[in-house]
């Protein structure tokens, strides 16, 4: 399929995806979304289904349950009320339903101390309350792609050893940070393992790159001269994700393979303004089971 066709069904799909979010009260099909998007049936469900992992209707119903699920943990309102709005006609079939999905009843699942309820999704596409806009990754269509999620971070607090030049120094900056930890008993303080990356901008010459082998730590985290570490917080927003398994000497070519394989037709483009990091989730096993999350800054580009 030649590029501008891709292109074309990926605008139409996150129409479609628009389209459906802005509609979870209404009665809607993929028939009527395709009359709107002025394509086949046949060929938008076809192209729904691919680039997204579910066809209209088990997306729509999906989304649907996900905000039910938001307003029995986050409302006061009835399930009678919660069960028409998703589409159902009865609480016994809303019920019904959320048990397949779920695996307790609506009534349990406001009882739990805490659960968000999002139920997988391919593309990343979720209901959120809290965001006016929602975020999702359609994959090429035909390719084997590394699988990149997007991702709204927290800002992240660090505090670590700099490194400037080549990020072969940073093995040494981890050491120094090792050394100050254990002399400071500090090892409890830390939340999360990260090398982070502010420098990343093709622009800013290879000498002169900052990077940091650094904790995230909590806002009662007192960080005295003494500790001779530098404090950075990495800014919240959007992040492309994906995994590295095995070893840190290794992660470069994961690094290369992803920007170069992923990035440039992603529709989304790097944000020099912030950090790349990588976000170590177990060091202490063999290298080989090493799991490392890739993160990188980016900004939805406008079709």
């Amino acid at each position: 399929m030649r590029t501008n066709t891709k292109i074309d069904w990926h605008r139409k799909v996150e129409d479609a995806i628009m389209r459906i979010l802005g509609a979870l009260d209404e009665p809607l099909n993929f028939r009527q979304i395709s009359r709107e998007l002025h394509t086949s049936p046949y060929h938008f469900h076809r192209k729904f289904r691919e680039l997204t992992g579910e066809n209209v209707h088990e997306c729509l119903k999906r989304l649907r349950m996900e905000r039910a699920m938001f307003l029995l943990r986050n409302t006061g309102r009835g399930i009678l009320d919660i069960a028409l709005d998703s589409g159902y006609e009865t609480p016994e079939a809303f019920t019904k339903a959320f048990k397949r999905i779920y695996g307790l009843t609506p009534t349990d699942a406001r009882k739990l101390p805490s659960w968000e309820g999002a139920v997988f999704s391919s593309a990343g596409l979720h209901y959120n309350e809290s965001q006016p806009s929602h975020w999702f990754y359609l994959n090429p269509e035909g390719v084997d792609r590394m699988e990149t999620k997007i991702v709204a971070f927290d800002a992240k607090r660090m505090v670590g050893v700099e490194n400037v030049g080549d990020y072969w120094g940073l093995p040494q900056a981890w050491e120094k940070l090792h050394a100050v930890l254990k002399e400071h008993q500090l090892y409890p303080q830390a939340q999360e393992w990260m090398s982070v990356f502010p420098d990343h901008a093709d622009s800013i010459p290879m000498p002169e790159k900052r990077s940091y082998a650094a904790i995230a730590v909590g806002a009662d985290f007192r960080s005295e001269a003494s500790y001779g570490l530098i404090e950075y917080e990495i800014p919240a927003g959007l992040y492309a994700v994906t995994v590295h398994f095995g070893s840190s000497e290794e992660i470069g070519p994961t690094w290369d393979r992803w920007t170069q394989e992923w990035l440039p037709d992603s529709g989304w483009r790097a944000d020099p303004a912030r950090p790349n990091y990588e976000w170590y989730q177990n060091q202490c096993v063999l290298p080989e089971l090493q799991l490392t999350f890739l993160c990188t800054p980016v900004i939805k580009i406008e079709r």
